[in-house]
């Protein structure tokens, strides 16, 4: 079961805090275990697995900013992990998802080389060591190319293994990706980009409704990629509602007391 959170109904930000707390605490007793026990995972389980411990030590982190001043901070992982989200969804809808998802590794950790040695090729008297990076290019930037020719055919700029902007992104998966990135993104990354947008001409009360905000989009986002990991692993296989748990799991914190939350909990469980 999950436990009630008696927060003021005023405090919006402090709610969604505490129902990110109950997912978490969900998460713990349902699917972290599963995770860290998976028996000769194949690539596509690897894949899940290591965007599982992404979303974990995020939203970790988010525990540890419990208060507006922290909106930033609090807005920069609410953003990740919508795109972890999208992400974990995108498995199910893009061809060859998991090839491509390993392979963007290899080909981003060669484009960065590349511009390491581009950049001291430019500024020779730059303290700046390139020496590993040459090494990477030689031993391994003829492979890479080849199996991004392979699994990008005749494209030269990839921002992403779906080779896929994050709206259109979000637009493949519709509701809810494509309305949290039309609604939520642009001030998540007011947050994220340099300049005054999301900060000029502000009451002090409203920075904690920006955290309050990030804290509802991180909740959204952790539900959907817990979603797509229980169903991934069928984890809870013998408990038909364990995703009704993980909803629980997010609304009992809205509950103004412990007898509102125990009927509730009792009404969705039997």
């Amino acid at each position: 079961m999950c436990p009630a959170y008696p927060i003021s109904r005023e405090d919006t930000a402090g709610r969604y805090f505490a129902s990110l707390k109950s997912i978490r605490d969900f998460d713990e007793l349902e699917v972290r275990l599963v995770m860290h026990t998976l028996i000769n995972p194949d690539q596509r389980a690897v894949c899940f697995r290591l965007l599982y411990q992404r979303t974990y030590h995020n939203v970790a982190s988010l525990m540890k900013l419990d208060g507006p001043a922290h909106f930033q901070a609090i807005n920069m992982i609410a953003r990740s992990l919508f795109e972890i989200a999208v992400d974990l969804k995108l498995v199910g809808v893009i061809p060859d998802a998991i090839e491509k998802m390993i392979g963007f590794i290899e080909v981003e950790k060669l484009r960065c080389c590349k511009k390491v040695v581009e950049y001291k090729k430019n500024n020779p008297s730059s303290l700046v060591d390139d020496s590993i990076h040459q090494s990477y290019i030689s031993s391994e930037g003829a492979r890479i190319a080849t199996l991004k020719s392979k699994l990008w055919p005749g494209i030269k700029k990839l921002d992403h293994w779906s080779n896929k902007t994050l709206k259109d992104r979000a637009d493949l998966l519709g509701d809810p990706y494509d309305r949290i990135y039309e609604i939520e993104q642009p001030r998540m990354s007011w947050q994220v980009h340099s300049g005054l947008t999301g900060i000029a001409n502000f009451k002090t009360e409203t920075f904690t409704g920006l955290a309050g905000a990030a804290f509802s989009s991180s909740v959204t986002a952790y539900e959907a990629i817990l979603t797509s990991l229980i169903k991934e692993f069928q984890i809870g296989k013998a408990d038909e509602k364990i995703l009704t748990k993980l909803r629980l799991a997010k609304l009992v914190p809205f509950t103004d007391s412990e007898d509102e939350a125990r009927e509730m909990m009792r009404e969705a469980l039997v």
